[in-house]
C-alpha cells in the first residue's frame, strides 16, 4: 500500500510496463506534433495578444486549443508516471539558451533536455540508496532546488 500511496504524487518510472508505453507515446507525440505544427503561432504569442492577433492569429480560440491539448497530454503523463514535479519549469529555461527562442527548435531542444534530465533523475533514484529505489520525484525536485538557486543567484528569475 505505500509504495503505491507514494507513487502518485512523487512519481517515478519503476511501475512503467511495455503495455502502456503506446499511451505515453501518443500523449508526448501529440503535443510535440501540435508545437510543431503551430510553432509560429505560439512564437506570435511570445510578443503578446494585440501582436499575435495582428498577424491573423485568432487569439481567444488559440489560446483555448493550447489549453486543452496541454491538459489531455498531462492527464495522460500522468496517468502513466505519476506526478514529476520541475521538469517543465526547469527545462524550458535551459533549452532556450540552447536553442534560442523560436519554438521551432525550442520545442525539440526541450524534449531531448527533458529526456536526459528524467533518465538522468531515474538512474539516480535507482542508485544512491541501493537496494532501495527513491521516488523520482525527490531526484528532480533535489535538481530543481538546486537550479531555483542558481537563478536566483545569477538573477535570471
Amino acid at each position: 500500500m505505500v509504495p503505491s500511496g507514494l507513487f502518485w504524487p512523487m512519481g517515478g518510472l519503476g511501475l512503467a510496463r511495455w503495455d502502456n508505453i503506446g499511451l505515453a507515446a501518443f500523449g508526448a507525440a501529440g503535443i510535440v506534433a501540435f508545437a510543431l505544427r503551430n510553432h509560429r503561432k505560439l512564437d506570435a504569442f511570445r510578443a503578446g495578444g494585440s501582436t499575435a492577433e495582428s498577424l491573423g492569429a485568432q487569439v481567444v480560440r488559440f489560446r483555448m486549443l493550447t489549453f486543452v491539448a496541454a491538459a489531455f497530454t498531462t492527464a495522460i503523463l500522468v496517468a502513466v508516471a505519476g506526478v514529476i514535479g520541475i521538469v517543465g519549469l526547469m527545462i524550458p529555461h535551459l533549452a532556450r539558451r540552447a536553442a534560442g527562442q523560436l519554438h521551432l527548435r525550442l520545442v525539440t531542444t526541450c524534449a531531448r533536455f527533458g529526456a536526459t534530465l528524467l533518465l538522468a533523475s531515474d538512474l539516480s533514484a535507482r542508485t544512491l540508496v541501493p537496494p532501495q529505489e527513491l521516488p523520482i520525484g525527490i531526484a528532480t525536485s533535489s535538481a530543481g532546488a538546486f537550479f531555483v538557486v542558481w537563478m536566483l543567484i545569477h538573477r535570471k528569475i
